[in-house]
Formats: C-alpha cells, sequence, structure tokens
C-alpha cells in the first residue's frame, strides 16, 4: 500500500536523522530517579507465546489510589523510551501507561517486518492481561491500585493503526477509549465492532509520512463518539515527543480526553477546546 510504504521509508530516513540530532531520544535517556516527582517507571516482562516477547515499560502513579490503564503502541522503528516526556504527563494526571516493545517494529530490531502489525492487537491484548493481574499480584506497587474498568489504547503512527485495529479487527471488549497520534487503518480497515468508545484522534497537517487524509479515513467513518484534533504546523514527530509547542497542546488535550473518558470528567472534555490554544483545532463530536 502506497501510504505504507512511505511510512517506511519516511521513518527510517527519520531515525538517521534523529540519531544525529537527539530528538526523541531525550527523554527514553533520563533515568527513573529524575522523572517527574509523583511518578516512576519500571519494565515489566511480558511475552504473547515463545517466540514474542514484549518487554514493557511501565510508566505509573506512586500516590495512593486507583488510576486507570493506558495501553501504548510505539511506532515503526521507535521504542517506548522515545515518548517518555508525554507518558510521565499522563502517569502525573493519573494514569498507568503501559507501552510493550514490538519485536518486529522496534528500533534495532534484526527482523523488522512492517506486516507484522497483524500481530500487534493481539500483543497488546496479552499485556493488557498481564497489567490487570498485577491488581492481585502480591506486593506489587500496584496490587490493589489499577481501575481494571477504565481501560484506554493508544498509539503513534503504525502504532496508531495498530489502536485502530483494537477497535475493529482484533477489538478489544475491554477498552472505554481509544487515542489515534499521526495513524491510519492500514491493514485493518474501518469496521469498528463491539459497544461504541469514544476515540481522539490527532494529526498534523505537515506529517508527510502518514499524511492528514490517512487520519481521515479512519475518522470519518467512525459512527462512535470521537474528536480530532487538527494541528496546522505539527509534522509526524515532534507533537508526540517533544520538546515543542505543539506536544504541549498534545499532552494537555489528551489528558483532557483521557479524563473525559475513562474517569467521568465532564470539565475536562470541555477544557479540550480551550487547552488546543491556538496551536490547534478540536472538532468535537463526543
Amino acid at each position: 500500500m502506497r501510504l505504507v510504504r512511505l511510512l517506511l521509508a519516511c521513518s527510517l530516513l527519520m531515525t538517521g536523522l534523529l540519531a544525529g540530532c537527539g530528538r526523541g531520544d531525550q527523554a527514553g535517556s533520563t533515568s527513573g530517579a529524575a522523572a517527574q516527582s509523583g511518578v516512576t517507571e519500571r519494565t515489566l516482562q511480558v511475552a504473547n507465546g515463545a517466540d514474542r516477547p514484549l518487554p514493557t515499560l511501565l510508566v505509573h502513579p506512586t500516590t495512593a489510589g486507583r488510576f486507570p490503564v493506558v495501553v501504548f503502541s510505539h511506532g515503526y522503528t521507535r521504542r517506548p523510551e522515545d515518548y517518555l516526556r508525554l507518558f510521565r504527563i499522563w502517569a502525573g494526571a493519573g494514569f498507568i501507561v503501559a507501552a510493550p516493545t514490538f519485536p518486529h517494529s522496534v528500533r534495532g530490531s534484526k527482523a523488522l517486518d512492517d506486516k507484522d502489525i497483524v500481530n500487534q492487537p493481539g500483543d497488546n491484548a496479552a499485556v493488557l492481561t498481564a497489567v490487570l493481574a498485577l491488581d492481585t499480584a502480591q506486593g506489587d506497587p500496584l496490587q490493589g491500585r489499577i481501575e481494571s474498568g477504565a481501560v484506554a489504547a493508544a498509539g503513534h503512527s503504525l502504532g496508531g493503526m495498530t489502536t485502530v485495529g483494537m477497535f475493529t479487527k482484533h477489538r478489544d471488549d475491554r477498552l472505554k477509549a481509544g487515542i489515534v497520534l499521526a495513524g491510519g487503518q492500514w491493514p485493518f480497515g474501518v469496521g469498528y465492532s463491539g459497544r461504541p468508545a469514544p476515540i481522539l484522534f490527532v494529526h498534523g497537517r505537515q506529517d508527510s509520512v502518514v499524511n492528514f487524509e490517512g487520519c481521515t479515513e479512519a475518522y470519518e467513518p467512525l459512527a462512535w463518539p470521537k474528536a480530532l484534533l487538527d494541528l496546522p504546523n505539527g509534522d509526524h514527530l515532534a507533537p508526540y515527543l517533544g520538546p515543542d509547542r505543539d506536544f504541549d497542546v498534545v499532552a494537555a488535550v489528551t489528558v483532557d480526553f483521557l479524563r473525559w473518558a475513562l474517569l467521568g470528567d465532564r470539565p475536562a472534555r470541555e477544557r479540550m477546546a480551550g487547552d488546543a490554544g491556538g496551536r490547534g483545532k478540536v472538532e468535537d463530536r463526543l
């Protein structure tokens, strides 16, 4: 498919460019000790069968209470650590983030294969099961602290497409909401199924990897509650990796959305348009 071939070529090109400028890897180089106050991170060893190890970055609050879960899918040739800035903001707002490393789309894999995306929704299901089990795991830091009825899926680029798959061909009924960052519908189509769940799409008009039309192909057919954060100056990476002014908008609006969708915080939904500021526009069909 032309869209995905463009995604592959541009992702590989950007990987080389990023190696030189450091964008996206800065956050990953920050130690857990330097993380945002009230937030911690660790790696959970998960597998989806013997041949699919899924080491999962967990970023979660250290404060008391029960917290919703967001399972996050990284982009092609990205790593979960690339998104630590965003994860720390979500965790600081009261969410548990679980971000698996996919074996055939992670940067550095010896067997890169974009078509392995068809297995990634199943990987996320295995990760979600493992994370939810921590609520009853004796001695685990998350024992008794997981709100198992409040679960969302999110992802960037190829990971955004993976997220769409979790609401279409590979519907996971545990999901109550979704966030698609710079993603489309390939190869899962737009046959959304199961109970309706609100989905927030975020896309930049200057994205030359997955163009804006790729986003709307997944957004427009969705009959469920939905919203679109349109970033006129946003490209494929900076709004999601930071530091960037559009990143600040994405962080604020996604927190608003998660608070509304998973916690029933109606004022948070009403803040979405205002938090987009002059950097973005929210189309609200929630």
